[in-house]
């Protein structure tokens, strides 16, 4: 338990992990959005950048303690590293993103989450994308020497709310009371979640599936 704290606070990782770690997911959703509009699709209305730009990093933080610090000690704290011990990174990968797609479940019942608008019918796709997002976390965790902080939640909530604040129309406001369901382009989110495979096939090819892994 105490190794999993210390790798909880690993910081030093490098100035370029920490930008993947915040910047990448709103990378990826922003060619997501390009694609989208190519496609005869409409941009996103950006309400909370264009409304609410100064509660931004407070909203991150919130995120953060929302999802990520309640979730990442599981996933990339205790499970990932005991995986990869037994099977290759990708294989590790996989098996996380599968649990961690079915344990959203109970969320697509539930009226006031996001996974609510998407649907029981594309429930295989968001397991597919939690596959594809634990796949590109595992690269950056091992590359960050098992950073459960930058890899582990930095990266997922980077995810969540580059997510929310690119592709939705959600407010501070709204998530505070969460009275207002976020309204979700629901293609924008497929095309999002297929971005979001492409770029966990390309990272799993370029590293030749080792995804940063070194055996210590």
């Amino acid at each position: 338990m105490q190794e999993i704290w210390q790798r909880a606070f690993q910081w030093r990782v490098g100035i370029k992990w920490w930008l993947v770690a915040l910047l990448f997911p709103g990378f990826l959703t922003l060619i997501a959005v390009g694609i989208n509009r190519f496609m005869g699709g409409s941009i996103p209305p950006f309400t909370f950048i264009k409304q609410q730009w100064y509660w931004l990093p407070v909203f991150f933080l919130i995120t953060m303690v929302g999802g990520p610090l309640g979730e990442e000690f599981g996933w990339r704290g205790f499970a990932l590293p005991r995986l990869q011990e037994k099977w290759n990174p990708i294989l590790a990968s996989v098996i996380i993103g599968l649990i961690w797609g079915f344990w959203h479940l109970p969320q697509f019942f539930n009226p006031s989450a996001i996974h609510y608008e998407l649907g029981i019918a594309r429930i295989p796709l968001y397991v597919l994308a939690e596959v594809g997002l634990a796949t590109i976390m595992t690269w950056v965790y091992n590359k960050t020497k098992g950073s459960l902080l930058v890899g582990g939640m930095i990266y997922h909530n980077a995810d969540n709310f580059w997510g929310t604040v690119l592709i939705t129309q959600a407010t501070m406001s709204s998530a505070l009371s969460g009275s207002d369901i976020a309204h979700v382009d629901l293609q924008l989110w497929m095309i999002s979640t297929l971005i979001g495979l492409a770029a966990a096939v390309i990272i799993a090819i370029a590293t030749r599936g080792k995804l940063g892994y070194e055996k210590e």
